[in-house]
């Protein structure tokens, strides 16, 4: 006769004591979470929020362009604040055009508007291009390199008689005119390989200096156009290569130029200022150690270099790196390699940085992380590794970075524009995601990490980490603020899945430690029901230890939500598991 026998019942218990942070993915390790809210990587492997953020009584509608040298640097409403106070006359009159600044020795450069400021010299500040109309004509005549002008020479189609040792003579007969000199030595006229023109006309060398590459324009007539090297210069006279024919005065206006390209993303390699245009789909360097000049071909070392591309696509993204140059598209990156012109490009064709994320392009010990189209990839000069896999399959766009200690924080857009900061350390390769803040900017100076962050349409200054900040920063920066506690939480996976058989967790037990005052709240959900019960809300009436033991009725598989405000660290997470046979029910 069979006799029916209820199965034998096990009973386990499961510790948690490394918790692995953020993974937003069907399913998830039962020590990870999949929602994080103000949570951090500090007390890893415990659970613990982040540290608190520092604020700065720095506000303004159209606070942007952090960047830090010595001291921290920003533009808010139209002028620019170096340690903490504005610079006199620089001002910007477009409050909403956004900007990017480029360091380069003591000059911090500041594009679209091209300009300069000297942060040793606050005095010390103007236009990156210099352009020059006069209000009449000018005078061009033949001179020597130095400037000065030939003031007796012969000019025509026949050869001069009788000429002495070192005479001139401006031949006619040959197309182009020929300067000729006599030699005595060897009874011949010789074509000067190099001659120069001077043109005269009040203030015009004023704004350039020697060497500048320059456009000139309203010299058409007489043949002189297009660009050209200044060989000298005065206040009231600049000295070009060319020749004309005698002293020529031009009574229309003419116009000297320097020009510094329009660039769609810069950065600083080598002495050089590095851009690229997607409009022209090209790259340009400057000349080596002047940021003024982007157009000085004389065919040495220190030129500028200009470069065509033939990839598709726009420019997404630059930054140098390991000492040469990237500029990524979203499907390739161009490398650039040597130390002066000429240069050599390789193409890769791998995972770019997606669009209008550039500012996510950001080097944490010696890997350089950026936002591609797909995912988060880590960078080493060969393949990107995608490292956002605990993100989940939600898209991202509009990403700013930054780094501080062994943290990558970026801050981007979900499909609905809501914003998220989220934070990879990479030591530990865990995730979290901190909370909606809506970050701008990021800026490291002196350890220490800031931010812009913007709320209800006004900006206002921060600092990533307040507790744990390096050295004394607040006497540029007035009015330090440190953020009161905030609530946090995590959510995890659900618990259960990966056990075929039935069965039900009798107790779970957390570790927890806080400081007095603290509040934490502990809720569960069973059997995918969508319903939270609360199980504990308890505030920590002195800094110490808490042991928290939890019953909860038979279920199938189960979930945990942790909320808090104040700071506690969780050690460990213990669940008592009693299962049986697939029969049991």
């Amino acid at each position: 006769m069979y006799n029916p026998r209820l199965g034998d019942i096990h009973t386990t218990r499961e510790l948690i004591s490394r918790f692995k942070g953020y993974e937003k993915n069907l399913s998830i390790d039962e020590n990870a979470f999949y929602f994080t809210e103000n949570m951090g990587s500090d007390s890893f492997p415990a659970l613990s929020p982040r540290s608190k953020r520092s604020f700065f009584n720095v506000f303004g509608d159209n606070l942007q362009c952090l960047c830090s040298k010595e001291h921290i640097c920003y533009i808010n409403n139209g002028s620019l604040y170096y340690n903490g106070k504005a610079v006199n006359g620089l001002t910007f009159s477009d409050t909403v055009k956004e900007r990017r600044y480029v360091s380069m020795g003591a000059k911090l450069l500041i594009f679209p508007d091209k300009v300069y400021i000297n942060t040793e010299n606050l005095s010390d500040y103007g236009s990156l291009e210099a352009y020059f109309k006069s209000s009449d004509g000018a005078v061009c005549g033949m001179c020597k390199a130095d400037g000065a002008l030939y003031e007796d020479y012969f000019s025509g189609d026949t050869v001069p008689e009788a000429p002495s040792n070192g005479d001139l003579w401006l031949d006619t007969t040959s197309s182009p005119h020929a300067l000729k000199q006599y030699s005595e030595v060897i009874d011949s006229w010789i074509e000067l390989s190099e001659t120069y023109i001077r043109i005269s006309c009040v203030g015009i060398g004023k704004q350039f200096n020697v060497h500048d590459g320059v456009s000139l324009s309203g010299f058409e007539d007489i043949g002189i156009k297009g660009k050209h090297i200044i060989r000298d210069k005065g206040d009231d006279y600049i000295v070009i290569t060319g020749l004309v024919d005698g002293s020529i005065e031009l009574e229309n206006q003419i116009s000297v130029r320097r020009r510094v390209p329009d660039m769609d993303f810069v950065c600083e390699n080598s002495n050089r200022i590095w851009g690229c245009s997607s409009e022209n789909n090209e790259i340009y360097a400057s000349k080596l150690g002047d940021p003024t000049n982007f157009d000085v071909f004389m065919g040495i070392s220190t030129d500028s270099y200009a470069a065509s591309i033939g990839t598709d696509g726009p420019f997404t993204g630059a930054i140098s790196y390991r000492g040469y140059l990237l500029f990524f598209k979203e499907n390739c990156v161009h490398k650039i390699y040597g130390q002066n012109p000429p240069y050599t490009i390789i193409t890769s064709y791998i995972r770019g940085v997606q669009r209008g994320c550039s500012r996510s392009l950001v080097c944490l010990n010696e890997t350089l992380y950026y936002k591609s189209p797909g995912c988060i990839c880590a960078y080493e000069g060969g393949v990107p590794v995608c490292v956002s896999q605990n993100l989940g399959k939600e898209f991202y766009s509009h990403a700013v970075a930054g780094a501080r200690g062994n943290s990558y924080y970026i801050c981007m857009s979900d499909k609905h524009k809501n914003r998220h900061l989220f934070v990879y350390d990479e030591e530990k390769a865990v995730w979290y995601r901190e909370d909606n803040i809506n970050i701008t900017e990021f800026s490291q100076n002196n350890y220490n990490l800031y931010f812009i962050m913007e709320s209800d349409n006004t900006r206002r200054l921060g600092l990533i980490d307040g507790e744990n900040r390096y050295g004394n920063f607040t006497g540029e920066l007035h009015g330090f603020v440190e953020e009161e506690d905030f609530q946090w939480c995590v959510e995890s996976g659900i618990w259960g899945l990966s056990l075929p058989e039935n069965k039900y967790y009798s107790d779970v037990v957390l570790r927890a430690v806080g400081e007095k005052g603290a509040r934490i709240k502990v809720y569960f959900e069973y059997n995918s029901d969508g319903k939270w019960v609360k199980q504990l809300d308890r505030y920590f009436e002195k800094t110490g230890s808490l042991l928290l033991p939890f019953i909860t009725p038979r279920c199938d598989h189960m979930r945990i939500k942790i909320e808090g405000k104040g700071h506690i660290k969780i050690y460990s997470i213990s669940r008592k598991i009693e299962s049986g046979s697939e029969l049991n029910v």
